[in-house]
Order: C-alpha cells, then structure tokens, then sequence
C-alpha cells in the first residue's frame, strides 16, 4: 500500500466518522426537543447497585431503605412497590450528577416485560 491508498482510506474512514457523528448528535438533539415541554412518565428514585440503575418507587421510602438497597429487595422484599431497571447504558446519566438516593424524572416510551421491569430510558433528571 501506498502513501496515497493510505491517505483516501484515513480520508473515508474520516468521513463515515463524521456522519455516525452527526447522526448521533441528530438523534439526541431530536430526544431533547422531544421531551423538553412533555411532563416526566414516572418519578421515582435512582439507586446504583453493583454497576446496575434501578428505578425504585413507594410511598414510606426512607434514606435507610436506598442506602441499603440490595438484590434480595427486588425479588422479595416488601419496602417497595415498583423496582425496575433503567437502561442506558450510562449515556443519558452522563453529566447529571445523579447518584444513589437522588430523586428523579424520567422519560420513557418502552418497558421490556421481565422481572424486574427493564425500562429502555430517554431522559433522566433530578426531580426537585
């Protein structure tokens, strides 16, 4: 291979680079306007455990109940009505400084029917 096939392959490889980019960039600009005027679909709270974002909701839940939130809590525990885990990859909680025990808003358009519910997360934001 020569300079010049070394130069049109990093000059196409740039290109396919720059587009999945902008599509990207499209795509979260279109979540974005999307839901900016739409009230959240559920409040609730975040909890990290062991590298998963579950969303917990019930009416008596104390700060203890979050911190010690564990595996035995989704199957069989009673302190909560709904737990379900949000999935994003840990893009959309990015830049939120969002942690454990925070409350939230979020906004979904799809729930994966399993236990716990996997919910499939547009946006997430603290809910004051």
């Amino acid at each position: 291979m020569n300079k010049s096939n070394i130069r049109r392959s990093l000059v196409k490889l740039g290109v396919v680079f720059i587009i999945l980019s902008g599509i990207w960039v499209i795509s979260e600009l279109s979540i974005y306007y999307s839901t900016k005027e739409k009230a959240p679909t559920d409040v609730g709270y975040a909890v990290f455990h062991y590298g998963t974002l579950y969303f917990v909701k019930g009416d008596d839940i104390t700060v203890s109940d979050l911190e010690s939130f564990s595996d035995e809590d989704v199957m069989f525990s009673g302190k909560f009505d709904e737990v379900s885990i949000l999935m994003d990859g840990g893009v959309k909680t990015i830049g939120k400084r969002i942690k454990s025990g925070d409350r939230v808003a979020i906004w979904y358009e799809e729930v994966l029917e399993s236990y716990p519910a996997q919910i499939k997360l547009i946006k997430i934001e603290k809910y004051k």
